[in-house]
């Protein structure tokens, strides 16, 4: 489909379907944020003007419409209208924007613009992060945790190495929870998802506790009930086809529970102290989502005869007893297995204002993960591969301490230090049962140390009023160590190295030009970066083989430099509206994928990719009273430039395997140069309308209804054929009821009305196809980890 046709559909739907996101405009001449503690108001239906939303992208309270760069910025409201609870939710909203679940301990999978890192590495870090109340999280793991009593949302696109550090070349997605109210507040709510059974009842106490101290409480429980229906097909006497031993996934709890005590001993002083606990239990192992989406025979290979299709059938089994007790530490002696993970996130902010325009902050924060994983990766009925014993363990520490001023005159500036240290520990091991009695692998073990270094800081300079001048640099310093074990012997020193060191310069320059009050012109020039690093994927036992010195795990440093430039305004106090431009180019850009033939996840350096694009966001407040629309349109145009990837199972030559011949004269690679990035579709579009209205009841009801468009994208580093996720619409609608007050509230929210079965990630399935490089190959299966199809959410809030 033209890009011309592509937008006249999303305008359309932006036209006709649904949005709450209205609340994100600035409607009229409005003066920018120049104190310290400048702060958005909540949306409220009863407003006759939106208020605007203050962002901290630059480390300092400014609007939304002020902030020279591209920002997607969601408040309060919009969180509770959307039932934001988790990272994955957000991609409904944000066009370009993915996520993936991981059969490892990565935590998944991030991408925006097209780039991401995979996630194939739980050692290494993302291309797009995520920061929660201040602190840069080093693991997606933080993905897996419910965000609950979430404030405010803003999603940073494109490089942000000066404010946020090295990990954020793609972009950085920043949560802010709520603090403490100024008056008390209970509340009590609870939710029920009637396709899956999931259900969940929440608490909410917050106020004052005393004359300088306020405190906040909210606890959830969730009782999983199973979205996907697990399936099993007859075995005709195959000892290894054994039913699943639960009927649906994923079934268990959560429990999640955070705390918040703001301190203020003195005028001049504030300390904010967050402490948040979730803890999950699941039946299943993260493998159990994973479904066969293409057979290129028909039926699958090696397994009895099922659907190779994405729906809310997985058909899988379970394993025989004898393949987990080969396994030292497995925690179940079911093939399917199991996954129970534990967090803790503790942030303490301490701001001080050393004069009234000259303030200094200390972040310091705490991140906990402990995850024991088991499941059945095989992807079928049959048994042929188990993974009974995944655990994973992270401890981050890390300081952050800046200055940031905000005096009346041209120049202000911000700088600043950081410290992290980070530990992290995993365990894989792996049982084949294709022929003969089930043998493991052997499990391996590894143990990472990473300590990092920057110093960071901004000149702000206005020499006339509506023209700014910003500059910037960030100094980076990071070391790794790694200690590597097999069978529980410490073959460390195959490793060809195991200590690693980086450092980094990465400028940033930001021209902004009001044109008018309602008019902002603004252009950048970045650079950023993400450090190498060791990977760690599982060997199948080749580390215990090789020589001292000789295994390669190591990938370098990710680099990106590139330009943007947009403009941001206002007409009268009806339409805000924004456009963005860029261009980046990325070397050594960090890619990783399954090796079926292996059994192993491999991470690798593509020399070069370009990502460049448009981005457009409209929104308006119609003339009939109560009517708001928004759409949001990005056109992304992201290829490699300069990439020699390993060939897809059963690629033969004539299909492009044709590179690298071994001694055997067997090809090892293709050239994907001028192919699209994984997970960048061409064109992505938002769009929908919020209606409002109260009634003379003093009940108050908003509507909703939008729809998501996606371009069909690859899904896979190696791109064969089947790894593609093909173009989709989802549409979404709520309504909800209030009384004026805001007591109560009941809520009826439908996502993925159109029922679309849709993937982020796919790859060949181990043990099918064969023969890659030669003219008598055998293409694989392939299979993805599917997300939701349609969703029914009722919600009942009551307040005091």
């Amino acid at each position: 489909m033209r890009l011309k046709n592509q937008l006249l559909i999303c305008t359309g739907l932006a036209t006709f379907m649904a949005s709450p996101a209205f609340a994100q405009a600035a409607f009229g001449p409005q003066p920018a944020a120049t104190s310290i503690d400048a702060r958005a108001s909540t949306n409220d239906i009863e407003t006759a003007q939106i208020e605007d939303i203050v962002v901290t992208a630059r480390k300092r309270a400014e609007r939304l419409q002020d902030v020279p760069a591209a920002i997607n910025a969601f408040d309060r409201a919009e969180i509770e209208r959307h039932q934001l609870a988790s990272v994955d939710d957000l991609t409904r909203l944000t066009p370009g924007l993915q996520t993936s679940d991981s059969a490892v301990s990565s935590g998944g999978s991030i991408s925006l613009r097209g780039i991401g890192s995979g996630s194939s590495n739980y050692l290494g870090d993302q291309a797009v992060s995520i920061n929660v109340d201040g602190m840069q999280v080093g693991s997606l793991n933080i993905r897996k945790t419910a965000q609950i009593d979430l404030g405010q949302i803003e999603v940073l696109r494109g490089p942000q190495a000066l404010f946020f550090g090295k990990n954020s070349p793609g972009g950085v997605l920043s949560l802010k929870t709520n603090d403490p109210t100024s008056e008390k507040e209970v509340e009590t709510r609870v939710g029920y998802e009637g396709v899956s059974g999931d259900s969940y009842v929440q608490m909410l106490m917050s106020g004052p506790i005393s004359g300088n101290l306020e405190g906040r409480l909210v606890g959830r429980y969730t009782k999983l009930g199973g979205y996907f229906n697990l399936k099993s097909v007859a075995g005709s006497g195959d000892p290894l086809v054994i039913p699943p031993s639960f009927d649906s996934y994923p079934q268990g709890n959560e429990y999640f529970a955070r705390g918040t005590l703001i301190y203020r001993p003195f005028d001049g002083l504030k300390v904010n102290a967050k402490v948040t606990y979730y803890k999950s239990d699941e039946k299943g192992g993260t493998a159990t989502l994973g479904q066969r989406v293409a057979c290129p025979f028909g039926t699958p290979q090696g397994q009895p005869n099922f659907p190779c299709t994405a729906d809310r059938d997985v058909y899988t089994g379970g394993g025989p007893v004898i393949a987990s007790q080969l396994v030292p530490g497995s925690p179940t002696s079911d093939g399917l297995g199991l996954r129970r993970n534990e967090q803790i996130l503790s942030t303490i902010q301490a701001d001080y204002d050393l004069t009234p325009n000259l303030r200094v902050t200390s972040l310091t924060g705490y991140y906990y993960f402990n995850e024991l994983n088991a499941h059945n990766a095989t992807i079928g009925p049959k048994a042929t591969l188990l993974v009974p014993y995944l655990p994973f363990k992270m401890k981050q520490f890390s300081e952050e301490v800046r200055l940031v001023s905000t005096y009346q005159g041209p120049l202000n500036f911000t700088v600043g230090a950081y410290y992290e240290h980070r530990v992290t520990h995993g365990a894989q091991n792996a049982v084949i049962l294709i022929a003969g009695p089930p043998f493991a692998l052997g499990t391996e073990r590894t143990a990472q140390g990473n300590d990092a270094y920057s110093m960071f800081g901004q000149l702000i300079w206005k020499p006339v009023s509506d023209f700014e001048i910003s500059g910037g640099l960030r100094y980076s310093e990071e070391r790794k160590d790694l200690k590597f074990s097999f069978k529980d012997v410490d073959v460390t020193g195959s490793l060809a190295r195991n200590k690693l060191s980086f450092s980094n310069l990465s400028p940033e320059v930001t021209a902004s030009y009001h044109v008018s009050r309602n008019l902002m012109l603004f252009g950048s020039y970045k650079q950023g970066f993400k450090s190498g690093g060791f990977d760690a994927g599982f060997t199948g036992g080749a580390i215990g083989r090789a020589a001292p010195g000789s295994f390669r795990n190591t990938f370098n440093n990710e680099r990106v430099e590139g330009f943007e430039s947009g403009l941001k305004g206002t007409l009268g106090r009806t339409v805000s509206f924004a456009l963005t431009a860029y261009n980046y180019k990325y070397e050594d850009l960090q890619v990783g994928a399954y090796d079926p033939t292996t059994i192993s996840f491999k991470v690798l350096n593509a020399a070069a990719a370009r990502v460049k694009g448009v981005e457009f966001e409209g929104k308006w407040r119609t003339p009939l009273e109560g009517l708001s629309m928004q759409v949001t349109l990005a056109h992304n145009d992201a290829k490699f430039l300069d990439f020699r990837s390993g060939c897809y199972v059963g690629q033969t030559p004539a299909l492009g395997c044709n590179l690298t011949a071994n001694a055997a004269g067997v090809f090892q690679e293709q050239n994907l140069s001028g192919r699209r990035l994984n997970n960048a579709p061409p064109f992505t579009g938002y769009g929908g309308f919020l209606y409002t209205h109260p009634f003379d009841s003093g009940i108050g009801m908003d509507v909703t209804l939008d729809a998501e468009y996606s371009d069909a994208y690859a899904t896979n580093l190696l791109q064969s054929p089947a790894d593609k996720q093909n173009a989709f619409i989802k549409l979404n609608a709520g309504i909800r009821f209030f009384d004026a007050s805001k007591k109560w509230e009941f809520g009826l929210l439908a996502r993925n009305l159109t029922n679309e079965y849709t993937f982020s990630s796919s790859g060949a399935i181990t043990f099918t196809g064969s023969g890659s490089g030669t003219p008598g190959s055998r293409l694989a299966d392939t299979s993805a980890p599917v997300n939701r199809g349609r969703e029914i959410v009722i919600s009942l809030a009551y307040r005091l």
